[in-house]
């Protein structure tokens, strides 16, 4: 059984709020796969704690073993690039889950050693660090595309 943290968007570029319903399901197929599977919005703050506490607190607490990103296109994305960049930053420190990355085919290019933003502002310098760290990527063109990767994830985790 894998513990499985699901990251990524909770809003396109234009302000909707509908992709974290997506990671939502994302994460009901990791659980009806036997796994225990979680979205950092579905756990409860500690008093006191700030964002980034918070964050390296799930991924310790949980054993979390896979961390799964979904990344659509039209994705407002900054900040699970920052979350990605504080498992770079702490590797020495914590043990990095393996991490897999379900982006759009639009979006990114990803290899062993180079993280490319193909969207608008190439956001992509600090996210070669990142790459370095093992990143699987799983890239899909369309939605049921998307959830059959996840359920073949699923079933090979």
């Amino acid at each position: 059984m894998a513990t499985v943290f699901v990251l990524g968007p909770s809003f396109l570029q234009s302000g909707e709020k509908a992709l974290l319903q997506v990671r939502q399901e994302l994460a009901d197929m990791f659980r009806e796969g036997g796994h225990h599977a979680f979205l950092m919005e579905e756990q409860a703050d500690k008093k006191g704690e700030d964002i980034v506490d918070k964050f390296y607190r799930l991924v310790e607490e949980n054993a979390v073993s896979d961390i799964v990103v979904y990344w659509p296109d039209g994705a407002k994305m900054q900040t699970t690039y920052d979350e990605l960049i504080l498992l770079r930053a702490r590797m020495d420190v914590i043990k990095v889950p393996t991490i897999w990355i379900l982006h759009h085919a639009s979006v990114a290019t990803i290899t062993e050693d180079e993280f490319k933003v193909n969207e608008p502002g190439n956001r992509s310098r600090y996210l070669d660090g990142v790459a370095r760290l093992g990143v699987r990527p799983l890239v899909w063109d369309a939605d049921q595309e998307l959830r059959d990767l996840a359920r073949l994830l699923a079933t090979e985790l």
